[in-house]
């Protein structure tokens, strides 16, 4: 098949996109004709190395290179191709190209990684509701051959109001070689990564439940670290937070990790936790998996299901006090840990990146022919 990708990625190192999708484009050019358009010319400046890297791909090019942003103004065959396949659509719902694709007669999918789910968009819901209505976004996925979602949770929080046709294909993960590193056996060390934003990452219930079981987290020695990025500017408040329920001897904050740094991080960590209210198919937790990690990881995560049938660590409601409890659980299960780490690295070697290429590439090729899938 001829694919195009559109995207509009920045290469900002702290958004997930910026590593699944060029993962998943890879893939899918081991058993198809890719083309990779992404609408960026400059992008940030904590993004030019990823835009770097992406520019020497032969299967890539953005506005540097095709600065029209127009299907037709790509090289063929992939002024015409045989599927276009929409990376998100947020991110340049304005821009002429979606208006493009959707007028067009060619067949295309749309991978909003999370953007449709009914806790996405109850996020600041009013002006959603009517940036959809404006921009025409619901038409546009109705229009869809199908929706590409990341898990079975995702499917079934994304209303049939978008489209009927969804189809569930998972993000991938590498898996490292594992390197033993001898580890505080009196203590339990926590680790989250990701934005820092209170909301959607769920931080304020994680916050919540510790304060709930300040004691408790105490005699066991838990510390609880968050690594992540202030680019909505919410570490203050969230510090404040932390600050007035007392418990700032068990939870800290450190500056987003990337590469090497994050890989230490993973490596010397004995819990990885994941309280989001909402997530497509999150990077982070399944190279926590792929390190080894149990995790602790909310409905919202997208992962609950899988951890929990592989035993690979602790789950929890999208609240405070479910949270509490598999806090609790954890402290409780400390010597099933390596039990666990096992599981959790055998549940992520089961999205190996190529494997999940060939079969994307089977389940798009029936979608084209009109058949089940």
């Amino acid at each position: 098949m001829n694919i195009l990708y559109i995207s509009k990625l920045d290469g900002r190192p702290w958004i997930g996109p910026t590593y699944s999708v060029p993962k998943q484009i890879a893939g899918q050019a081991i058993y198809d004709n890719v083309f990779w358009y992404n609408l960026c010319e400059n992008g940030k400046p904590e993004g030019i190395d990823h835009l770097t890297r992406w520019r020497d791909l032969e299967y890539y090019a953005d506005l540097q290179k095709y600065p029209v942003g127009s299907i037709r103004s790509l090289p063929e065959p992939f002024s015409h191709p045989e599927l276009i396949v929409v990376e998100q659509g947020y991110p340049f719902a304005r821009d002429s190209i979606r208006k493009e694709i959707h007028n067009s007669e060619i067949p295309y999918i749309v991978i909003p990684r999370g953007e449709l789910t009914d806790s996405a968009q109850s996020k600041k819901k009013i002006k959603k509701a009517l940036g959809n209505l404006i921009l025409g976004y619901p038409s546009f996925m109705k229009k869809a051959l199908a929706i590409h979602c990341l898990t079975e949770q995702e499917k079934i929080e994304t209303s049939d109001k978008w489209n009927k046709k969804k189809i569930v294909l998972p993000n991938g993960t590498d898996i490292p070689e594992m390197r033993n590193k001898k580890k505080d056996e009196q203590s339990i060390n926590c680790v989250s990564i990701g934005r820092i934003e209170p909301y959607q990452k769920g931080l304020d219930l994680l916050i919540g439940a510790c304060a709930e079981i300040k004691q408790n987290l105490i005699n066991a020695k838990v510390k609880i670290t968050l690594y992540g990025s202030d680019m909505e500017h919410k570490l203050d408040s969230v510090k404040q937070i932390v600050h007035d329920r007392n418990i700032s001897e068990i939870v800290f904050f450190k500056p987003a990790v990337f590469g090497k740094e994050k890989e230490d991080v993973l490596r010397e960590s004995d819990v990885f936790l994941m309280p989001s209210r909402f997530e497509g198919h999150p990077t982070g937790l399944l190279e926590a998996l792929a390190y080894g990690l149990p995790c602790l990881a909310t409905t919202g995560s997208n992962m609950r299901k899988e951890i929990e049938a592989a035993d690979a660590g602790w789950t929890a409601d999208n609240d405070a006090e479910s949270i509490k409890n598999a806090l609790l659980k954890m402290i409780s299960d400390k010597d099933k840990f390596e039990e666990k780490g096992k599981n959790a690295r055998n549940l992520a070697k089961k999205y190996d990146w190529n494997a999940i290429a060939k079969r994307t590439h089977d389940v798009y090729e029936k979608l084209l022919k009109g058949e089940s899938v």
